[in-house]
């Protein structure tokens, strides 16, 4: 005669409901090892081809690019934004890799705790023995299935994003090596204009009083204080295509040429807003106007619409970073720099 279990059930299909579950939940957790993305290394990493040491390419294109802006008299501004915008994919690499990391392992141990047990720590599977029984196992086993297929989707797009993540990096420092080979290109012509524009600063009167400024202008100007140089090109661009709403020459403290008295803004509109059409054509001349006689005026670069001309560079216009609104983008206002 049979044996039965306390509710009876034979002890030999008691047996046999355990030992089919538990093979059952083993091969959910073979299912979940298979499916988990490799860790290169044997680290929590990304398994993509051996990624180059971007930290240390990025040090040594910063030496160089630090090298060139004393070279070059300083802030060249694409170079700067490449090296910025290198530095924060670099980041988004990082993160994403401990995201990554961080999920693979909560996977990990979810398939290595099923494996050794027989069951998940955070599901575990029925074991009263009354006649449904084998339906809500059943139901058990399919909720575990559906769960785990959810946590290794979502570990394999956070594979997919760290992968991403690496290679915009590499393309930002790509940059940021194009921008110094092309600067490095027009040495020989830089080096030209640098020696026929000496530096200059501001100066005050000899009896002392407020430093170099600018009078007689169409337009207010905001910080009048200037090197001799920005002064010129002042009342060139004010003379021909004044009056501005208002021009924005110093400002100390500014760790760039606003600050060393070499940079004005010609604004077309105030208060943050979007320039009109007619301003946006105005400020397409005073750009022009600028490029065209740089060699004469002593021009270091223009900044119009979230572009730059940098004459120290190749030539042509660049499209810069986003920096976040109108007036950082330069929308409303044409930005001067002198040498």
């Amino acid at each position: 005669m049979a044996a039965f279990g306390p509710f009876g059930r034979t002890a030999r299909a008691a047996g046999g409901r355990r030992a089919a579950r538990r093979l059952a939940v083993l091969v959910l957790a073979a299912g979940i090892s298979a499916a988990l993305p490799p860790a290169a290394d044997g680290a929590a990493r990304v398994p993509a081809e051996p990624k180059k040491d971007l930290k240390k390419e990025y040090a040594k294109l910063k030496k160089q690019a630090d090298t060139l802006s004393k070279q070059y008299r300083g802030e060249l501004v694409t170079l700067e934004e490449a090296k910025k915008a290198a530095e924060r994919a670099d980041s988004d690499a990082a993160r994403a890799d401990r995201e990554y990391g961080e999920a693979r392992a909560s996977v990990a141990r979810i398939a290595s705790t099923t494996y050794m047990t027989g069951r998940l720590d955070v599901i575990p599977l029925v074991t009263s023995g009354d006649p449904s029984a084998a339906l809500r196992d059943a139901s058990v086993i399919e909720h575990i299935s559906q769960d785990n297929g959810r946590r290794v989707q979502s570990l394999e797009a956070l594979n997919a994003k760290a992968a991403q993540s690496h290679k915009t990096a590499q393309a930002k420092l790509d940059d940021v090596r194009k921008e110094i080979d092309d600067l490095e290109g027009q040495r020989a012509r830089v080096k030209k204009l640098l020696a026929k524009y000496k530096p200059e600063v501001p100066k005050a009167p000899a009896g002392g009083g407020k430093p170099d400024g600018v009078s007689g202008t169409k337009s207010p100007i905001v910080g009048n204080s200037m090197t001799p140089r920005m002064r010129t090109v002042l009342l060139a661009i004010d003379g021909k295509f004044g009056p501005f709403p208002t021009i924005g020459c110093s400002r100390p403290g500014d760790p760039q040429d606003h600050g060393s008295g070499t940079a004005c803004d010609f604004m077309e509109s105030t208060g943050g807003k979007m320039p009109s059409a007619s301003a946006k054509a105005h400020g397409d001349r005073v750009a022009q106007y600028v490029i065209d006689n740089a060699s004469r005026l002593g021009i270091k670069y223009v900044i119009w619409r979230q572009r730059i001309y940098d004459m120290r560079g190749s030539g042509g216009w660049r499209q810069m970073e986003d920096r976040g609104s109108v007036t950082q983008n330069h929308y409303d206002h044409v930005h001067v720099s002198v040498l």
